[in-house]
C-alpha cells in the first residue's frame, strides 16, 4: 500500500466524520485530569511535583487501542519492546532503567512477579477508565520494584445512568477480538460494572503462531457520598501463546507455548474520621500461573538441551494497606502501614541428550517472604504559588532486611500560565525467588543479595497560552543505579548472584498539545535519553560492558497523534518513532554487539455513528482501523521482527 493510497483512505475517513457529525454539537473540551497514582490520593496535576501521564480508556478504544502495550508507545521516556507475535513476552524500559523497573498495578494490586517483571503482551485496555503514568521513583509510596516509575490501571465503574456496549471486529493475520461491557446504578448507590473480552489471532508467523487471550473484570462499588465508600474489583485473564522461534528469533520449533493465567482482586475503602480526616482501608491478592510446554517435533527430535521441557511458576501477592489522612488549610497529612506476603512455587522438568543418551532433570522451587511497611506523606501548600511534596517510607522484608527510601518536591506556579517543579528521590527493586532462593545445577540464590537501588534527580516547566489552546512541558532527569544484581560463574553450590553492577540513565523528555479547534487536537512527546554502564564489578558481558549503552534502550523516540473529534465521531492518525539502539545478536558464536536500526509506524482509525440510539433502539458505530500502514520492517529486539501491515473493520452495539 503506497502513501499516497493511504492519504487517499485517510481523506475519506475525514469526510465520512465530517459527514457524520455536521448536524451535533461538538465534544466539550476535557479539563486538566485529577490523579491518584503520584501522591495516592486524588489530587489535580499542576499541584504534583513529578511528571504525570493520563491516558484515557474512551479515548484508546474509539481509535481502537485494544493493548496497553501498544497505549504506552506513546508515553514519553517509555520504551516497549515485543519479542514476537501476540502474546511474545513483552517489556517496558522507563526512563533507561531495567525491565523490571516498574510497578504495574490495577486498582491498586501489584500484577509484577515478586521481583519486579512482568510481561504485558495480555493486558487488555477494553475494561479500563484510564492509565495513569508516573515517572520517576516512587518507591515511596508503593515499595518495592517503583525503581523508574509506577503504571496503574483503573478499571471501569459505572457510567452513573446505566449502559451496555457489545463490540466485535476482524482483521490480518486472522485476527477477532470481540468485546462487551454493561453497568447499573442502583439507587441505594450500589455501583456494578462488568466487562468481557476474547482475543484471537493467528499470528504473524508461517507456522504455529496460535494466539488467544480471555479477560473478565467486574466492579461493584458502594457510594454513600460524604459518609464513605467502597470498591471491589475482580480481573481474570488467561492467555495462550505459541510461538516458533528460538531464542535467537529464529522459525525452528512447531508445538511450543506459554499459558498465562491471572487473577487480581482488590477491596478499597474510606469513610471520614474526625470531621477533617479519612480513613483508608485495602486489601489485595494476585495470582499469577505461568505455564511453558514444548514438546518434540517429530519422532527424531531427541537431540540437545531440552528437546523435551514443561514449567510452571504460580506466584501469589497478598497484602492489606491502612492510611489515615488528615486535612488542613495548608495541605494534607497521611501515614500509613502495610502488610504483604508473597509467595513462589516454581517446577521444572526436561529431557536433554548431548550424545551420551537421554537425561532427566527436574528442578523446583517453594519459597515465600513477607514484608511490613510504614509510611509518612506530607502535600503542603506554604504560599498560593508554591506547593510541596514529602515522603519517608521503611519496609522490612523478611528476606533481604529493612530499607529506606524518601522523596520530595516542590511546585512553583510562576504565572497563571506557567508552572516550574523539581524532585528528587530513592527506590529500591527487591531480588527475584530465583535470585534469593534458587538451588539447582545451573542457578545457586544468595540469601544474602540486597536490592538494587536508584536515586534520583528532576525538574520540570510547564506552560500553556492564555486561550489554554497550546500546552508546553519539558523534564530533565538524572538517575543512577546500584547494587544491581548479576549472574556470575560460581564454584559448584556456591552463589551465582552477587551485587555488582552499576548505571546511569539522563534524558530529557518533551511534550506538547494543541486544541486547533474544539474537534482538531494535536498532542506529541519527544525523548532524548542517555545510559552508561557505570560498573560491571566481575560480570562484563556482552550485554553489560564497561563504559556501553543499555541495550534496547533508543536514545531519541517520540511519536504524535492528530485526532477529530466531535459528534460522536473520532478519526486519528497516529505516529511513532523508534531511533537505532544498541542490542546483541547470539545467533552466531561469539555474539556480538549490534545497532537496530530506526523506524516509525503510522497508524490509522477511524470510530463513526452509522445510526444513533433512541429508545429501546441501540446505536450503531463502525469502527475501522490500521496499524503499520506503510508496511515498516523492523525488530523490535533481534531476530524478532514487529507486526506488519494490520488491518481492522468491525463495529458496536451502544445501549
Amino acid at each position: 500500500m503506497n502513501k499516497s493510497r493511504v492519504l487517499a483512505i485517510a481523506s475519506g475517513m475525514l469526510l465520512l466524520a465530517g459527514r457524520a457529525s455536521a448536524q451535533n454539537p461538538a465534544d466539550t473540551a476535557r479539563l486538566g485530569d485529577l490523579v491518584v497514582t503520584a501522591t495516592r490520593q486524588s489530587t489535580h496535576e499542576s499541584a504534583i511535583p513529578a511528571a504525570v501521564t493520563v491516558i484515557h480508556g474512551d479515548d484508546l478504544r474509539a481509535r481502537g487501542v485494544q493493548l496497553v502495550l501498544d497505549a504506552l508507545r506513546e508515553v514519553p521516556g517509555l520504551s516497549v519492546v515485543q519479542s514476537g507475535s501476540y502474546g511474545g513476552q513483552t517489556s517496558v524500559f522507563l526512563r533507561g532503567g531495567e525491565s523490571n523497573y516498574v510497578k504495574v498495578l490495577l486498582d491498586g494490586v501489584p500484577l509484577n512477579r515478586p521481583g519486579g517483571s512482568i510481561n504485558l503482551a495480555n493486558l487488555t485496555t477494553v475494561d479500563l477508565d484510564r492509565i495513569e503514568i508516573v515517572r520517576g521513583p516512587t518507591s515511596v509510596l508503593y515499595g518495592a520494584d517503583a525503581m523508574t516509575g509506577v503504571i496503574q490501571l483503573f478499571t471501569r465503574g459505572a457510567s452513573g445512568h446505566g449502559s451496555a456496549q457489545l463490540s466485535g471486529r476482524g482483521g490480518t493475520f486472522g485476527g477477532t477480538e470481540f468485546s462487551g461491557h454493561a453497568d447499573v446504578v442502583g439507587n441505594t448507590g450500589l455501583l456494578v460494572s462488568a466487562t468481557g473480552s476474547r482475543a484471537a489471532s493467528n499470528g504473524i508467523y508461517a507456522f504455529n503462531g496460535e494466539y488467544r487471550n480471555t479477560m473478565g473484570s467486574l466492579q461493584v462499588a458502594l457510594d454513600r457520598g460524604a459518609t464513605g465508600r467502597g470498591a471491589l474489583t475482580l480481573r481474570y485473564g488467561d492467555g495462550l501463546a505459541h510461538f516458533p522461534t528460538n531464542g535467537s528469533g529464529q522459525v525452528v520449533d512447531h508445538n511450543q507455548f506459554t499459558t498465562e493465567k491471572s487473577l487480581a482482586a482488590g477491596l478499597d475503602a474510606w469513610w471520614p474520621v474526625a470531621g477533617d480526616g479519612a480513613l483508608h482501608v485495602m486489601g489485595f491478592a494476585s495470582r499469577l500461573n505461568e505455564g511453558f510446554d514444548n514438546q518434540s517435533d517429530t519422532p527424531a527430535d531427541t537431540n540437545g538441551f531440552a528437546f523435551i521441557e514443561h514449567r510452571n511458576i504460580v506466584t501469589w501477592r497478598r497484602g492489606a494497606d491502612l492510611r489515615l489522612d488528615r486535612h488542613n488549610n495548608s495541605g494534607t497529612v497521611s501515614i500509613g502501614v502495610g502488610l504483604e506476603h508473597e509467595t513462589d512455587d516454581e517446577h521444572d522438568a526436561a529431557q536433554s541428550n548431548f550424545g551420551f543418551g537421554i537425561s532427566h532433570d527436574t528442578s523446583g522451587l517453594v519459597a515465600d517472604r513477607t514484608t511490613k511497611n510504614a509510611f509518612l506523606q506530607i502535600l503542603s501548600a506554604p504560599g498560593a504559588k508554591v506547593s510541596t511534596q514529602f515522603g519517608v517510607r521503611i519496609d522490612n522484608n523478611s528476606a533481604f532486611g529493612t530499607f529506606k527510601t524518601w522523596r520530595v518536591g516542590a511546585s512553583w506556579h510562576l504565572n497563571a500560565a506557567s508552572r516550574l517543579w523539581v524532585a528528587a528521590g530513592t527506590a529500591f527493586k527487591a531480588p527475584t525467588f530465583t535470585q534469593q532462593f534458587a538451588k539447582s545445577a545451573y542457578e545457586v540464590g544468595n540469601e544474602a543479595l540486597l536490592p538494587e537501588r536508584s536515586s534520583s534527580k528532576e525538574v520540570g516547566f510547564e506552560s500553556r497560552t492564555e486561550d489554554h489552546r497550546v500546552t508546553f512541558g519539558a523534564t530533565a532527569f538524572w538517575q543512577d543505579f546500584h547494587d544491581l544484581i548479576q549472574y556470575v560463574a560460581a564454584a559448584p553450590g556456591q552463589p551465582t548472584y552477587l551485587n555488582l553492577g552499576g548505571a546511569a540513565s539522563r534524558g530529557v523528555e518533551l511534550t506538547i498539545s494543541a486544541a486547533a479547534s474544539s474537534a482538531l487536537t494535536v498532542a506529541a512527546h519527544w525523548t532524548w535519553l542517555h545510559t552508561e554502564v557505570t560498573d560491571t564489578g566481575s560480570a562484563s558481558s556482552l550485554v553489560f560492558t564497561q563504559g556501553a549503552t543499555l541495550i534496547r534502550r533508543p536514545p531519541t523516540s517520540g511519536g504524535a497523534t492528530l485526532a477529530y473529534r466531535s459528534g460522536g465521531v473520532t478519526v486519528a492518525v497516529t505516529a511513532n518513532r523508534v531511533g537505532e539502539r544498541d542490542d546483541v545478536d547470539f545467533s552466531g558464536y561469539p555474539g556480538a554487539r549490534v545497532i537496530l536500526p530506526g523506524y516509525t509506524t503510522m497508524d490509522l482509525a477511524l470510530d463513526a455513528p452509522l445510526h444513533r440510539g433512541a429508545g429501546r433502539s441501540p446505536g450503531v458505530n463502525l469502527t475501522l482501523r490500521g496499524e503499520n500502514l506503510f508496511d515498516a520492517a523492523y525488530q523490535q529486539s533481534v531476530g524478532y521482527p514487529g507486526r506488519g501491515r494490520t488491518l481492522f473493520a468491525g463495529g458496536s452495539l451502544r445501549f
